[in-house]
C-alpha cells in the first residue's frame, strides 16, 4: 500500500517508471517466468519430528524451498513448512491442506493443538484425511517476518485527531516496515497471496498425492480462491469457509466489515438480554460498553493479568476495547466470556481487551506477518489527515458504536507509509474449468461480511454458496450439531456440494 504523499514522492523520485507498453511487456514476461517456475520439479517432502513441546510421535513436519520471487525462480529461496497428523481411519481419502486465516494464522499450530486433543476438527475429517497444517510464507514455522519488537509494541492511535497524531502514525508505520525489511530481507516484498498460492502448488506436488484437497477459513478462503485462479485443473476439493473477496476495494472492505461487526454486537446484546447465564438480569451491555470506552479514553483501565508475564499491555484504552472486542465476537459459544469481560472491565480489570506485546522479532502472538501480507495485497487510499478523517466519518456512519474499528481499518491506517509496494491489488478473479468449489458463510459474521460470500460465489463459476443463517465467524470450527459443517465434511469426502441456494439455520 502506497503511503502518504511524502512517501509517494520519495518512491517516485527513486524509481524509473517504464512506458505503459514496456510495463505490460515486463509484467507478461514476469508472469510467464512465474508460470514456468510452477512446473519446476519438487523434491518429495522429508517428514521429521516437529519442534513443538510435547508433540506426539505421530505429528510430523516437513519443509520445502520456494523462490522468494517467482519471477526469479532460481534466485533467493524461502522455506515453507507444514505439519501432518495422520488420519484415524484405515483407508484415508488423502491429505487435506488447512489454512486457518489471518493473514498470519498458523495452520501448523492448530494441527499441533489437534494432535494434543483439542478436538477442533470433526471426526469425519480426522477419519478420512491426513491433516496438513499450512504456515504460509512469513508465518509460524515457515521463513518468518521479523521486525523490531520495540516498534511492534510502540502504541499510536489508529484514529488520530490532529496532524501531529497523524504524523506519529505514519512515522511508526514507516519505521516498523523498514525494520521488518532489514530483519526479514527481500521476502518482505514477496509475502503476497499469489506467491503463497504458488507455494501451495509446490507443496501439493512435493506431497505426491494428486489433486489438492483444501480447507481455508477466512483469509484462507482468499488463498484458496487465488490457487483456483492459478491452478484450476489441480483441485479435487476446495472448501472456503468465511469468504474474503479480494475483488473489493479496501474502502468497501472496511465499510462492509464495520457494519457487520456492529450488527454482530447488537445481536449479542439482544441474545444476552434473553439469557440469564450470559449477563446479570437487566444488564444493559450496550450501555456498559459505551461507558467503558468513554472512561478508558479518559484514563486507561488496568489489565492486571498482563503484568506477571509482560505478554500484553498493562492498561487498555477505549480504542483497544473497540478493536479487540471483535475477536470475542467470533464464536457465539463465547458470548458468556464476552459478557464477563465487560463486567470485569467495569470492575477495573480490562485484561480481556489488552493487546499482545512482542517479546522478540518473530513473536508467536505479536509479530509483523499480518500487516506485512496485508500491505502487499490491499492499497490504502489515505495520504493525508483529511483522507483519514473522511473515512472515519464513513466508519461512524455505518458503525456508530465502534466507529469503524475493525481489522479492515488496521489495513487502511496501518499501511500508510509502509515501505513495500502493493504487488497484488484487488481485482476480479478469473477462474475457468475448476471442479465444484464450496463457499460457506454466516449471515451475521462479525468479520467476513456475508455480501463478500455472495460476490465471491459470482466470481467462481463452479462454486456453490451455502448460507448459514446465524452468527459467528466461519462454520467449520463451530461447536455442537451444525448442518453447515456437515456439508463441508460431505463435500471434502465426496466432492459433492449441496444444491445451489442452500440455507441452513444453525
Amino acid at each position: 500500500m502506497t503511503g502518504v504523499a511524502a512517501t509517494v514522492t520519495l518512491i517516485a523520485a527513486t524509481l524509473v517508471l517504464p512506458t505503459a507498453a514496456a510495463a505490460a511487456a515486463t509484467g507478461t514476461a514476469a508472469a510467464a517466468t512465474a508460470a514456468a517456475a510452477d512446473e519446476l520439479p519438487a523434491a518429495p517432502l522429508n517428514w521429521t519430528a516437529c519442534p513443538f513441546p510435547g508433540a506426539p510421535q505421530g505429528l510430523q513436519c516437513a519443509s520445502v524451498q520456494v523462490p522468494v520471487d517467482y519471477a526469479h525462480p532460481r534466485g533467493a529461496k524461502a522455506t515453507v513448512t507444514v505439519d501432518r497428523l495422520p488420519a484415524t481411519g484405515a483407508h484415508p481419502v488423502g491429505s487435506l491442506f488447512f489454512d486457518p486465516g489471518g493473514p498470519g494464522g498458523s495452520g501448523t499450530g492448530l494441527v499441533y493443538a489437534e494432535s494434543l486433543g483439542a478436538g477442533l476438527f470433526t471426526a469425519a475429517t480426522r477419519e478420512h484425511f491426513d491433516l496438513i497444517g499450512l504456515d504460509p510464507r512469513g508465518v509460524g514455522l515457515s521463513s518468518p517476518v521479523r521486525c523490531d519488537p520495540a516498534l511492534l509494541n510502540r502504541q499510536v492511535s489508529l484514529f488520530p485527531t490532529d496532524e501531529a497524531g497523524f504524523q506519529r502514525l505514519v512515522e511508526r508505520n514507516r519505521e516498523l516496515g523498514r525494520s521488518c525489511r532489514r530483519l526479514t530481507g527481500p521476502l518482505l516484498e514477496h509475502l503476497d497471496t499469489v506467491s503463497a498460492a504458488r507455494d501451495l502448488e509446490v507443496l501439493r506436488r512435493a506431497l505426491g498425492q494428486g489433486p489438492l484437497n483444501y480447507l481455508g477459513l477466512s483469509y484462507g478462503s482468499q488463498l484458496g480462491a487465488t490457487y483456483a485462479e492459478l491452478f484450476p485443473g489441480r483441485i479435487r476439493t476446495l472448501a472456503l469457509d468465511g469468504a474474503l473477496d479480494h475483488s473489493l476495494s479496501t474502502t468497501t472492505l472496511f465499510q462492509d466489515e464495520a457494519r457487520a461487526y456492529e450488527d454482530s454486537f447488537g445481536r449479542f446484546v439482544d441474545r444476552c438480554a434473553q439469557d440469564t447465564s450470559c449477563a446479570p438480569p437487566g444488564a444493559d451491555l450496550g450501555r456498559l460498553l459505551d461507558d467503558l470506552v468513554a472512561a478508558a479514553d479518559r484514563t486507561p483501565i488496568p489489565a492486571p493479568g498482563c503484568v506477571p508475564t509482560g505478554s500484553c499491555r498493562p492498561s487498555v484504552t477505549g480504542e483497544d476495547i473497540r478493536f479487540n472486542l471483535q475477536g470475542l465476537l467470533l464464536f457465539p459459544a463465547r458470548q458468556g466470556e464476552l459478557a464477563r469481560a465487560l463486567e470485569q472491565a467495569r470492575n477495573g480489570d480490562a485484561t480481556a481487551f489488552s493487546s499482545p506485546l512482542a517479546t522478540g522479532p518473530s513473536d508467536g502472538e505479536a509479530n509483523g506477518s499480518a500487516i506485512a501480507i496485508e500491505c502487499l495485497d490491499w492499497p490504502t487510499p489515505i495520504r493525508t489527515l483529511g483522507d483519514l478523517q473522511r473515512l472515519q466519518r464513513l466508519g461512524r456512519t455505518v458503525a456508530p458504536r465502534f466507529g469503524g474499528a475493525s481489522q479492515s481499518w488496521t489495513i487502511l491506517a496501518g499501511c500508510i507509509g509502509w515501505p513495500a509496494p502493493v504487488v497484488n491489488p484487488p481485482r476480479p478473479a478469473t477462474v475457468r474449468h475448476a471442479p465444484p468449489i464450496l463457499i460457506t458463510n454466516a449471515t451475521h459474521d462479525p468479520s467476513t461480511a456475508y455480501p463478500w460470500a455472495v460476490h465471491l460465489a459470482r466470481e467462481l463459476p463452479s462454486s456453490v454458496l451455502v448460507t448459514r443463517e446465524g452468527d459467528g465467524h466461519t462454520s467449520y470450527l463451530a461447536r455442537g450439531a451444525a448442518r453447515t459443517r456437515d456439508a463441508i465434511d460431505t463435500y471434502l469426502l465426496t466432492g459433492r456440494t449441496p444444491p445451489p441456494g442452500t440455507v441452513y439455520d444453525d
